[in-house]
């Protein structure tokens, strides 16, 4: 069966380029690429700049996310790494620096994992929405803890 190029690239995007096919833990893998191009192009950017580009990716993953669920017939299948590259960009949002970069992938994994409330229940949410909901949820999360933690250490 031939494949449109929608869906070949909703399929490139949908797996982080590939990185969901990695295993262990294809959504780490997926969360990494997430980081290493948030560090190459948003992070130079102003924090207004760096939303923007998040919120548009993370709109243009969950279409992605959609029409690969929809080629699969699968509720979200584990090498869907879009979101948690979404959820990367969305979490290191105005954080500068390596340090604080590296607590955002940390406590991102960690809610991402863990889900806890109400991201369990945004998951429970049809096609895309569903696979890209919990990971926005996750960097909420992740965005208040990391400032909490840099303005108590006074980073």
């Amino acid at each position: 069966m031939t494949r449109s190029l929608q869906e070949q690239a909703s399929r490139l995007l949908a797996t982080g380029f590939g990185t969901g096919f990695l295993w262990p833990a294809p959504g780490t893998w997926g969360s990494l690429l997430g980081v290493a191009l948030f560090v190459l192009f948003l992070a130079p950017l102003d924090w207004r700049w760096q939303l923007a580009a998040s919120i548009g990716f993370m709109i243009l993953g969950t279409i992605a996310a959609e029409v690969a669920v929809l080629e699969l017939e699968s509720d979200d299948p584990s090498w869907i790494v879009v979101d948690e590259w979404a959820g990367m960009w969305l979490s290191m949002v105005a954080i500068q620096g390596a340090s604080g970069w590296m607590l955002a992938f940390f406590l991102f994994r960690t809610f991402d994992i863990l889900k806890p409330f109400p991201a369990g229940r945004f998951e429970q949410l049809q096609g895309g929405v569903g696979i890209m909901a919990d990971d926005v949820v996750a960097a909420g999360y992740t965005q208040v803890a990391v400032h909490a933690a840099l303005w108590a250490f006074g980073i």
